[in-house]
């Protein structure tokens, strides 16, 4: 290789030896994510306390939590694009500093009104960091392990999501609800400035857009340090599917016609009853009796599956692609339905991490998934878009759930609800996989077969 003056991007990284470059890259956006984690769940967090304090009516923060959520939509469908322009690094940092800065000037907040126009705002920043990070690890992955590093990547996440009940456990009855957006905002601005100076570009993408050729030569000298690279080197991404400029109907074109709608069901499914529990489980725990302490603890534990539902899921991901994602939901289709009958808070715990596993884990594959079905070219966008897309179920759950706790319903009957969810995820991720084993599987099983057998040669 050292003696061609052509090389190919996606055999250097198909050829990496797993290293401080890949070790780093997913270290910091795993960081990134932990934050964006965090900040997404921080006022779920403090609801209990805001209620309290502000006199406000428990449903009222359902069009909180969904203006958080529909501000994540629009930002993933936006820095999805700006990503593919302008560079995942800079889509990132933006985003970053973006959601960090509103998320900090929650803490003077007074109303729900002010609370819920700066968890708009802020979910703009936090919508777009996702697809960027899912692209930019994405494309530094070999392909036997694509699936295991994005959802590594994006564990960060669900621990950061999880930790808020940590923090508000052990501070907001010391400072009060402002300190949960003290904490995100300050260490979402700490990490954006740092990554500035941390996180690699997509090499992919430098050489596709044709831009930075210096840089490009840099980045492949820390990817693969024991090449000599060529001073006249040309490089070329290998992937047979590229295109210069993105247009919406690259998404739906070369066999994808179908497949993308079937995805955008199913995040859009799983995404409503992700974040229907998500932001409501702190407020339904105290609702059935746990005090606030104990039911952060317990919300907590959501997290905790979450983290090992993925990453068990993911293994399933690299092995057997698509069809992975289907199990998940089968599962989770009992477990939320059982998850209103608990009593005891040790029983609650085990419950609340086992729909965890399902529901977040579930998650996971599918931005891994999603990750694996587009092509470098419009990869941002193509992920972007199913992300932004589901953001309907992510706003739609929440403010539904509001509706439902306002009308007073019996909290086991908002858990057969959310229970229905997973039977359509099922059903539609069935059908995903079916497609999608039949119109790509065996145009890419010469190729994984040649990554497995490098990988088993290692």
């Amino acid at each position: 290789m050292q003696a061609d003056r052509t090389l190919n991007i996606a055999t250097l990284v198909e050829e990496q030896k797993i290293g401080r470059f890949a070790v780093g890259l997913l270290f910091w956006c795993f960081l990134i994510m932990l934050m964006d984690g965090y900040d997404q769940t921080a006022v779920s967090f403090a609801a209990p306390a805001l209620i309290k304090e502000w006199h406000v009516a428990r449903g009222g923060f359902g069009p909180v939590f969904g203006a958080g959520l529909f501000g994540t939509l629009i930002g993933s469908f936006i820095f999805g694009y700006l990503g593919d322009r302008l560079g995942r690094k800079k889509a990132i940092v933006i985003g970053s500093l973006f959601f960090g800065a509103l998320t900090y000037a929650s803490v003077w907040a007074s109303s729900l009104q002010q609370l819920m126009l700066l968890r708009f705002l802020a979910g703009i920043g936090m919508g777009g960091v996702v697809p960027n990070a899912v692209a930019l690890v994405a494309e530094y992955a070999p392909k036997r392990l694509r699936a295991t590093w994005v959802t590594l990547m994006f564990s960060g996440f669900s621990i950061g999501a999880g930790s808020g009940g940590l923090v508000s456990s052990a501070l907001i009855h010391r400072y009060g609800w402002s300190i949960m957006f003290a904490v995100g905002g300050a260490g979402s601005l700490l990490i954006g400035l740092l990554v500035i100076f941390t996180l690699p570009e997509s090499a992919k993408l430098l050489v596709i857009r044709q831009r930075n050729p210096q840089m490009l030569r840099n980045l492949i000298a820390r990817l693969r340090p024991e090449l000599s690279i060529p001073a006249d080197a040309q490089f070329v991404p290998g992937e047979v599917r590229e295109k210069k400029r993105f247009v919406l109907k690259l998404i739906f074109s070369d066999g994808l016609a179908a497949i993308t709608p079937l995805l955008w069901i199913v995040f859009i499914v799983n995404s409503m009853a992700l974040y229907f529990l998500q932001n409501w489980l702190p407020i339904l725990m105290e609702g059935m009796g746990i005090d606030p302490r104990g039911a952060s603890l317990i919300t907590m534990m959501f997290s905790v599956g979450g983290v090992l539902g993925g990453l068990i899921l993911c293994r399933f991901v690299d092995r057997h692609g698509v069809a992975a994602i289907i199990s998940l939901p089968v599962i989770g289709l009992p477990v939320v339905a059982s998850l209103g009958h608990g009593s005891s808070q040790g029983w609650l715990m085990l419950a609340v991490f086992a729909t965890g596993f399902c529901v977040v884990g579930a998650q996971y594959g599918l931005y891994a998934v999603a990750g694996m079905i587009y092509p470098t070219s419009f990869r941002s966008a193509g992920v972007g878009s199913a992300i932004s897309v589901g953001k309907i179920g992510s706003v739609s759950g929440p403010v539904i759930g509001g509706l439902l706790l306002a009308m007073h319903l019996p909290i086991t009957q908002l858990f057969y609800a959310a229970s229905l969810l997973f039977l359509i995820a099922a059903v539609s991720s069935t059908i995903l996989a079916l497609l999608y084993r039949t119109r790509f599987g065996e145009r890419r099983a010469a190729a994984d077969a040649a990554a497995q057998a490098a990988a088993e040669s290692v």
